[in-house]
């Protein structure tokens, strides 16, 4: 088994396996079902790193892939980094588009109020006055968003990082850099298919495969550098199982944004990954033990 043929096999499992659950699922990325098929979308790259690992390398799981709960604070880092990628997406949607962030129920309210038929107005109001909602940044971060990403959203997110930082991060030879970027494209190229027919950019597809590559290999160093820190392939996992989780919310509180504008995969989102990256480069400048470039 030579290192060719082992990538071969991977990537035409897991890019392969995913464009085959893209074409067969061509008609509902831009349907409430997208969030289930993402799940779907998943599972090559999870089958395709665990039949690489165990009948064609025969190779224990646990420890090569990473799977080690070594918790510390690089756990808490993967947990909470999200959350403060999200407030920067907000922070620059409004620094370089002017969208002014939904913060408190009642602009919240007002905003659900106006997509309403007028039929409806009179239900919905006396649902309002009968039970107040939460302030909707205590809702989605603190009652769902991060409870999420520790527990399902980490499962689900577990099984792409167990390909692209777990089998790719431990096979694909060099420094840090050249694992991120390759890791990277490797994503973008599994997750571009269903973008192109919708998925988060309904409106502008074209667009929105661009917007995505670009996140991926910004994403990459930062996710990478999570794993090379913790040891762990499951901090990374948090970190996208938490993002995951507050993809929906990011498109509340950045309500009068378009998709090309709005934290995670818009502008504002690469522009709040970028100084992630810059936050991941200063911390290994002055870290004790620096990592390998």
């Amino acid at each position: 088994m030579t290192r060719a043929k082992m990538f071969a096999i991977f990537f035409g499992l897991a890019l392969g396996g995913g464009l085959a659950v893209t074409l067969v699922f061509a008609n509902s990325w831009t349907t409430p079902w997208a969030r289930a098929l993402i799940v779907v979308h998943l599972l090559p790259v999870l089958l395709a790193t665990l039949f690489v690992q165990g009948p064609v390398l025969k190779q224990p799981v646990l420890e090569p892939l990473g799977l080690q709960l070594k918790l510390g604070r690089w756990w808490l880092a993967g947990w909470v980094g999200p959350v403060v990628l999200l407030a920067l997406g907000v922070l620059f949607a409004w620094l370089f588009f002017g969208v002014q962030p939904v913060l408190d129920a009642a602009t919240y309210v007002t905003k659900k109020r106006a997509l309403l038929a007028p039929d409806q107005l009179e239900t919905f109001d006396r649902y309002v006055r009968e039970s107040p909602p939460p302030n909707p940044l205590w809702f989605w971060l603190v009652a769902k968003g991060m409870p999420a990403g520790l527990s399902i959203n980490l499962l689900v997110a577990l099984a792409g990082e167990l390909g692209f930082r777990g089998f790719l991060f431990r096979e694909i030879r060099g420094g840090f850099w050249r694992r991120a970027f390759l890791s990277g494209v490797a994503e973008a190229a599994w997750l571009a298919p269903p973008v192109a027919l919708g998925l988060h950019f309904p409106e502008s597809p074209l667009v929105g495969v661009g917007l995505v590559v670009a996140w991926c290999l910004l994403a990459s160093p930062v996710l990478t550098y999570l794993r090379a820190r913790s040891g762990s392939v499951l901090v990374p996992a948090l970190f996208r199982g938490t993002l995951m989780a507050l993809t929906l919310p990011a498109t509340e509180i950045a309500w009068d944004a378009t998709a090309w504008q709005r934290p995670f995969f818009g502008v504002a989102g690469l522009a709040a990954m970028a100084v992630l990256i810059l936050v991941c480069v200063v911390h290994d400048r002055f870290s004790a033990q620096r990592l390998a470039t």
